[in-house]
């Protein structure tokens, strides 16, 4: 199949998608590849014919049919066009051009609704070389040439991987400048940053589906963090941040995780509008993560700029959820690791291990428990008084060292993967809980995303807090 099948029979320019554009690619009836960015347009009076200006990569030539897309948005519809005119400079018309700046007539492409960042583009060109033009034309324009100042229609227009591309862009160029540049100038950039993120923020929590990278070993999205060393004074890890992308980059992340260590998740806003908002809260402040990075860990919003923490300042202590963000996250960590080897595996899992064992020493949980009679409600410090005699049930389980083990949860999100609502849960902490049981920690389907703790090894833990 050329991509002449693709588009219409006849002449008729009928959208494509990239998938069949890749297809097509594999199959090219012409060696002349070229990817051309659209930095500008520009109507003509008494025509429908569109002007563009940009910069070749490759060779064009005149009365090529070319194709043309939008890798920044959602929808990933090619068009076709034939390209009417080439000129090098105001007065040059030439047949063919490489490599330089140029200007080309579009054949009725003002009604193809074409705009500048869009990448124009031959039948042999990859996906990836598409890609990358549009990253770099969307960089010039927004970040280089406008240097970030977005006017309300901009921000309007630019989708959410627009932004992320511009964000990269502006951060490079202005990384080679840091040592130059003065502090009025920095702030002033941050400021411009601040302006891009926020807008990337909304955008994200209006989109219709976003799509997250999820581990397979926990269930729960991926948690992205480094270990670095600091010089003498041991060992920092990385805020460790979700990662999410819009529907635009689904087949490039598709790619780059593997289908064996990673599952990627659509995340629908859903007719409410609160899916995605929803999803980020419980990510943030009940699995522990710090952030989102978005298409790439170059790129991050922190957790509060998205979904601000919930705020019980005015609530009963009895009325607060029992939540273990902190801990959560280290358990997740170390989920994710696999069986560590060598030096730096188990260096990382040494530490990841410690911040676990500080957390997990001061950690009030919830064991799960149905009563004969309905259990008392708790007093201002949300502890619950049983009457002398009644019956309770709690799920225990044969634990590993010759000892029973009770099932305990971080918060109801866990407990309610497993039990019903017959069953209610009681507040607790291992401390109060270990002279009896080894204590299982979030035991639900996914048994890297839980923990299990012995007697000897909370002893060892208690070292760390």
């Amino acid at each position: 199949m050329g991509l002449k099948d693709i588009f219409s029979r006849k002449g008729e320019k009928k959208p494509a998608s990239y998938a069949e554009i890749e297809e097509a690619s594999n199959k090219p009836e012409s060696t002349s590849g070229y990817v051309f960015g659209i930095w500008d347009t520009f109507s003509l009076p008494n025509s429908d014919d569109l002007v563009v200006t940009g910069w070749i990569k490759g060779t064009i030539y005149a009365r090529d049919t070319v194709y043309l897309a939008n890798p920044g948005q959602d929808n990933d519809t090619v068009i076709s066009n034939t390209i009417v005119e080439i000129r090098t400079s105001p007065h040059e018309v030439v047949q063919k051009a490489s490599d330089c700046y140029a200007t080309l007539r579009l054949e009725k492409g003002k009604l193809q609704n074409i705009k500048r960042g869009m990448v124009l583009f031959s039948k042999v060109a990859t996906v990836a070389d598409v890609y990358d033009e549009y990253a770099k034309t969307v960089g010039f324009i927004y970040a280089k040439r406008q240097n970030l100042e977005l006017s309300d229609n901009d921000i309007e227009e630019l989708s959410i991987t627009d932004c992320v591309e511009i964000w990269r862009m502006f951060s490079v160029l202005h990384s080679k400048k840091d040592q130059t540049e003065s502090e009025e100038t920095k702030q002033e950039n941050k400021r411009k940053l601040d302006i891009l993120g926020a807008a990337l923020s909304k955008k994200i929590l209006e989109a219709d589906a976003i799509y997250c990278v999820y581990s397979k070993d926990t269930g729960e999205p991926y948690m992205f963090s480094q270990t670095v060393k600091q010089n003498d004074e041991g060992y920092l890890c990385t805020p460790p941040n979700i990662l999410i992308f819009a529907e635009a980059d689904k087949r490039m992340m598709e790619k780059r995780f593997s289908e064996e260590q990673f599952e990627i998740k659509k995340i629908e806003n859903g007719e409410s509008k609160d899916g995605i908002y929803n999803f980020l809260g419980s990510t943030f402040y009940l699995n522990g993560a710090c952030g989102a990075s978005i298409i790439s860990e170059q790129t991050t919003i922190v957790a509060g700029m998205l979904v601000p923490p919930p705020d019980y300042s005015n609530a009963r202590p009895q009325d607060i959820p029992v939540t273990n963000p902190a801990l959560v996250r280290w358990i997740l960590l170390l989920g994710q690791l696999s069986k560590p080897e060598g030096a730096d595996a188990e260096l990382v899992y040494t530490l990841y291990y410690r911040f676990m064992s500080k957390e997990m020493v001061k950690a009030k949980f919830l064991i799960p428990v149905q009563s004969d009679s309905e259990l008392p409600k708790g007093d201002e410090n949300g502890e619950t008084v049983l009457k002398q005699g009644a019956g309770i049930k709690l799920p225990t389980m044969e634990g590993k060292y010759d000892r029973p083990a009770v099932r305990m949860y971080t918060d109801w999100k866990r407990l309610r993967m497993v039990y019903g609502t017959e069953w209610n849960g009681l507040v607790q902490s291992i401390d109060g809980m270990i002279g009896v049981f080894d204590c299982a920690i979030n035991v639900t389907e996914y048994l890297k995303a839980g923990s299990y703790i012995s007697a000897d090894m909370f002893e060892e833990m208690k070292k760390f807090g």
